[in-house]
């Protein structure tokens, strides 16, 4: 383990959350500016010099030696993102919105994870500020702060791809071009300027509807689409807008950043062949509409207007296999059959390199392909099948790695349920618990409904939760490698 290495990248991490919480310092400001009761800026100010001093000592000399491998990436993102969540939770704290510092983390947690869970049930009284924060950390957890880290940080060695493979979900770690700096700039502009297409596209759509929603929520629920985290800024999410303009943009934009973002700028350099022919696309699009017309036909007696049940189905259907977590429906209330749709479209989630989560597509795909193999193996062991995605032959490492991906899913899950099940909530609330902070969706059924939060759940369970979130979004190793004797070990 190279430890300079790891604590001189770390300390990168610090400078750059210091820099992104002046954004929060900045809208308290304008808002006391303009009469609103804002949160102290001691809330920002705090955790902003305790960040810039630890990153200053400890990038003020730089190691010698600079070379990382993949335990040291792993390391630097695990660590990384536990401890720009610890810090990112002091402006709850210090602005008194969320006193106990347990249920801050996890509001940060998931904030920044874009699970979109919540501890709290009053929202829209809130400061501006920290309203502003708590959608801002689903924008910079949605690409990733290592990714944008290794973005803006001009790096000579090309060890900036076992810090990238540690972060990006999926199976494999792809690069747009030859330098993964330029690829992770590439992809940042892209998502900029994605986000800033649906604000002004909310901003000026809305008016035109006569529908007139606030710059700032524009703003906000860009952030929290971006990131596919969906924390909302009202306490009834985007079903107090009462704008079906605003839910059809929303939910347009919650399935374009649910793809995988290389396929962008296949699209932008006018590769479209790769575009079209990208079988997760095609998987992501089948699964997305099988969903939508099975809860359609399963839920429209419910509904007066079929045009409602229609947009309320395309909503929750992009929301939670997006993993946005934005409701305009309380799913809860839907037949068990819509609610078991829901459940399996949150474990299999959206494209792997986009800013969602769950299994990913991919992995699903590649799962039955492999299936389909062993069977024809079974049937004739001589033969000599191929699993193949994208015409291309899959490599075997890359099936064994999704194999064990699957099976350590399979066993965090098991064990998060049996651990959270000491608080006695139904068996319906803690498994879909587990599985929406697993899968860095927000919202589960009944307790944790769209319509409920994660208050009830006690400091142990809370913080088993947020364990699940940070390794469903980190995909399990970053985190579960921190616990590992051998990990710390020094490299000879």
């Amino acid at each position: 383990m190279n430890y300079k290495a790891v604590s001189y990248f770390l300390g990168k991490i610090f400078i750059i959350v210091a820099m992104l919480l002046c954004l929060p310092l900045s809208v308290a400001l304008y808002y006391s500016l303009q009469g609103f009761k804002e949160a102290s800026y001691l809330s920002f100010i705090v955790p902003i010099a305790l960040l810039l001093v630890l990153g200053f000592i400890m990038t003020f000399k730089k190691p010698k030696n600079l070379e990382i491998y993949t335990k040291e990436g792993f390391v630097i993102c695990g660590l990384g993102w536990i401890t720009m969540s610890l810090f990112g939770a002091l402006p709850f704290v210090i602005s008194g919105c969320i006193p106990s510092f347990i249920d801050a983390f996890f509001e940060t947690v998931s904030g920044f994870t874009t699970t979109g869970a919540s501890i709290l049930s009053e929202i829209h009284s809130l400061p501006k500020s920290i309203l502003f924060w708590r959608s801002f950390t689903h924008w910079i957890g949605g690409m990733g702060i290592l990714s944008f880290m290794i973005a803006i940080v001009p790096k000579s060695k090309g060890d900036s791809m076992h810090i990238m493979k540690a972060e990006v979900p999926g199976p494999t770690t792809g690069k747009v071009v030859s330098k993964i700096g330029s690829s992770a700039r590439i992809l940042y502009i892209i998502y900029f300027t994605m986000t800033v297409l649906e604000i002004l596209v909310l901003y000026f759509g809305t008016r035109l509807n006569g529908d007139n929603i606030r710059f700032f929520d524009c703003v906000v629920n860009a952030f929290a689409t971006a990131g596919t985290g969906g924390f909302s800024v009202l306490n009834d999410s985007i079903k107090g807008y009462n704008s079906p303009f605003t839910e059809w943009t929303l939910t347009v934009f919650m399935f374009l950043f649910g793809v995988n973002f290389n396929l962008y700028y296949y699209a932008l350099t006018k590769k479209l062949s790769s575009v079209f022919a990208d079988e997760e696309l095609r998987g992501y699009i089948l699964i997305n509409l099988t969903g939508v017309i099975l809860i359609t036909l399963n839920i429209c007696h419910m509904y007066d207007s079929v045009a409602v049940a229609v947009r309320d189905s395309f909503f929750s259907v992009n929301s939670v296999m997006s993993t946005t977590g934005f409701c305009t429906a309380d799913f809860n209330q839907w037949p068990t059959f819509s609610k078991i749709i829901l459940m399996i479209i949150m474990c299999i989630g959206c494209s792997a390199g986009s800013t969602g989560g769950g299994l990913k597509v991919v992995r699903v795909e590649l799962m039955v392909k492999q299936m389909f193999r062993d069977f024809r193996k079974t049937v004739r062991p001589n033969t000599v099948v191929r699993v193949r995605m994208n015409k291309k032959t899959v490599d075997p490492k890359i099936i064994s790695g999704v194999n064990s991906y699957l099976n350590v899913y399979i066993i965090v899950f098991v064990l998060s349920v049996f651990l959270i099940a000491i608080d006695d909530f139904d068996p319906t609330t803690s498994f879909s618990a587990v599985i929406a902070c697993l899968n860095n969706i927000g919202p589960g059924l009944e307790v944790v409904g769209p319509v409920g939060n994660y208050s009830g759940f006690s400091v142990f369970s809370k913080i088993v939760l947020i364990f699940d979130m940070l390794a469903g979004r980190l995909e399990m190793f970053p985190i579960l490698l921190l616990f590992s004797p051998n990990t710390w070990k020094k490299t000879r």
